[in-house]
């Protein structure tokens, strides 16, 4: 599981180093892609497989879910991390992404999602408010 959230740099040619906490889990190989929110999800290989077989169960019938699946995985990169825990984000993702120099790297349970720093800032700042307005959808006898 991936949890919390953290800051880094990418250097010059593109890489991104990953947290530590987060290395042990990727060592297999990993997976990035596209994701909404224009922000990049990065999977261990053992959970995009998972992914992929969510995708095969979409209908081909729905033009919607062609495309999602079509975007998906026509922006997927195998990776492996380097011996600095580095991952390289491909040129094509980090202009979706609008990267330009730092990451907020955030665990989201199977999945690491990384987004531009300002963007996630926006982001948080936003969904927090909604967050401290809403009940939980939890009944406090079923935790």
């Amino acid at each position: 599981m991936f949890l919390g959230e953290y800051q880094h740099t990418l250097d010059s040619k593109g890489r991104l180093i990953l947290p530590s906490a987060f290395r042990e889990r990727l060592q297999e190989g990993v997976v990035l892609t596209i994701e909404t929110d224009r922000c990049l999800s990065l999977y261990p290989q053992s959970d995009w497989e998972r992914m992929l077989e969510g995708l095969r169960e979409l209908r081909t019938t729905s033009e919607r879910e062609r495309k999602y699946a079509r975007m998906l995985l026509s922006s997927a990169h195998p990776d492996a991390l380097d011996r600095q825990g580095r991952v390289t984000l491909p040129a094509r993702l980090r202009e979706y992404a609008d990267f330009t120099r730092d990451v907020t790297v955030v665990g989201a349970d199977t999945r690491i999602e990384l987004w531009d720093r300002e963007r996630w800032e926006s982001y948080r700042s936003e969904a927090m408010e909604e967050f401290a307005a809403t009940d939980s959808p939890f009944e406090l006898g079923g935790l």
